[in-house]
């Protein structure tokens, strides 16, 4: 058995004054803690919080002061000192004649007293040029002799191409110091959920015996407990593309004239359509702000959603329609035709109308008697609409996408915020993943114009959404490709 001690790992962090520490904290621990405010010296006292258990095996996670623009006088006294931790730990009147410096000694007092390893925070929206304090701060904590890992908070928008750079400078920079061991991003604002375990990961790196096997066990933790957040995510996304599919809209039984008058009569048409169109994209709102809220809480955020869909055109439905033959017959025999363009529709398994009109034209009775048999024989033969093909694979984009936002919103923005725009990796990602397996969403809208087995159609929905999450995630976060296991 390890000893008690080996069972727990602890870790601080500290940096500059107005970094980030306590935002990072409350992005970790999925709950408010500390105070958070654009000023200097927010956090006064060090504080403890429980990061993660699994079994007997804990790790506390240390918010300590931010290092104040007086680090220099401290430094300059502990070189002047034969034993520069032994006199922090003494140093006690600097609380009353100066708070910046008494800050930058309770941080050094705490990482001597408390910490297994030093979780150090970078300003990255400065270069390593623009931050001269940076390497007086390393050479501080130096003189405690604990491990320091490097992550570079406030990156600002996801960007992986952008993030690998900024890490490559600053680990160029910080070479010189072998106390540093180790340079990542992990973003208090916009990091994303597989980044998180690398905390554990590392400290397993520079830790030994019981320790690093007590590191190794809570990222394996860590991430059993993130992937559950995951799969209940998948399982919601796929619930809400579910009800798309599911979901249509009556237009009314109608008389064989009265068919023949709205083929017709663009105003009849349109008053039906206008009032599908509300019904229908009232729904998908309402739906999408409940899945979108339930995976905000599912996330330990807070706050809610207040994104409305827009109003969208009419190339937004297909059409199921019970239509006669000889109405199909005699409008085809007309000789100008009226449903020209129907038969890559029909296919599809759906007649689409776009911008109000009808589809254009064909000429000849025995063509158009053709395709309406053939429509016949693939439908349920009722008059209603269901959301079209093109629009149900624009839907599983938006889904996807808002997935990736909620999944990168860090406690550290504070209550959500529905996204402006999104990144436009995120989007040719998802564009492409979704582009390249589109025989399998087509085939799962056509599934969706007579349901015949729901709890079914649901699991292939959620392998499809999980497929394609996985690839996405993995592209953006290579490391994390092996955390998914089978997808």
């Amino acid at each position: 058995m390890p000893e008690i001690s080996d069972r727990e790992i602890v870790l601080s962090l500290i940096s500059h004054t107005n970094v980030g520490k306590t935002a990072l904290a409350r992005t970790l621990l999925r709950r408010d803690v500390g105070e958070v405010a654009d000023s200097a010296h927010v956090t006064l006292v060090p504080e403890a919080y429980a990061l993660m258990e699994s079994g007997d095996r804990r790790a506390r996670l240390w918010d300590t002061p931010g290092f104040g623009s007086n680090l220099a006088k401290l430094a300059q006294r502990l070189r002047a000192s034969d034993n520069p931790v032994g006199w922090i730990l003494h140093q006690v009147w600097d609380r009353v004649t100066d708070r910046s410096l008494w800050c930058s000694q309770e941080a050094i007092r705490n990482v001597q007293s408390e910490a297994d390893v030093v979780l150090y925070l970078v300003d990255a929206s400065q270069s390593p040029a623009e931050t001269g304090y940076i390497d007086l701060e390393i050479e501080v904590i130096e003189w405690i002799g604990k491990p320091v890992l490097v992550f570079l908070n406030q990156t600002g928008t996801p960007d992986p191409g952008r993030d690998e750079r900024n890490e490559e400078a600053w680990r160029a920079h910080l070479s010189r110091h072998r106390i540093v061991k180790k340079v990542s991003t992990l973003d208090a604002f916009t990091r994303c959920w597989t980044q998180e375990h690398e905390i554990f990961v590392e400290a397993a790196g520079v830790l030994s015996g019981g320790k690093r096997e007590t590191a190794r066990l809570l990222s394996e933790a860590w991430v059993s407990r993130q992937l559950d957040v995951f799969e209940d995510s998948v399982a919601m996304i796929a619930d809400l593309a579910y009800s798309a599919l599911a979901d249509t809209e009556e237009l009314g039984a109608k008389s064989f004239v009265d068919k023949l008058k709205q083929l017709v009569r663009k105003s009849d048409r349109d008053r039906d359509f206008e009032r599908a169109q509300r019904a229908m994209y009232a729904r998908l709102s309402e739906r999408t702000k409940e899945t979108v809220n339930r995976l905000i809480a599912r996330h330990g955020l807070s706050g809610e959603t207040a994104n409305q869909l827009a109003a969208s055109s009419r190339e937004a439905f297909a059409v199921k329609r019970n239509v006669e033959e000889s109405l199909m017959a005699a409008v085809g025999g007309m000789g100008a035709g009226l449903l020209g363009g129907l038969a890559a529709d029909l296919a599809a398994g759906g007649m689409t109308f776009g911008g109000g009109a009808l589809l254009g034209m064909l000429a000849g009775g025995a063509t158009t008697f053709a395709l309406a048999r053939g429509y016949n024989l693939t439908q349920t033969g009722t008059n209603r609409v269901r959301w079209t093909e093109a629009h149900f694979l624009d839907q599983v984009k938006s889904i996807l996408l808002l997935y990736l936002a909620v999944a990168h919103f860090g406690r550290g923005r504070g209550d959500w915020l529905d996204p402006v725009h999104n990144p436009a990796h995120w989007q040719k990602l998802v564009e492409e993943k979704v582009t390249n397996d589109s025989g399998t969403w087509k085939s799962l809208w056509k599934a969706g114009a007579k349901i015949e087995d729901p709890a079914g159609l649901k699991k292939k929905l959620a392998k499809e959404f999980r497929g394609v999450l996985v690839g996405v995630l993995g592209d953006l976060y290579p490391e994390s490709r092996g955390i998914f296991g089978k997808s």
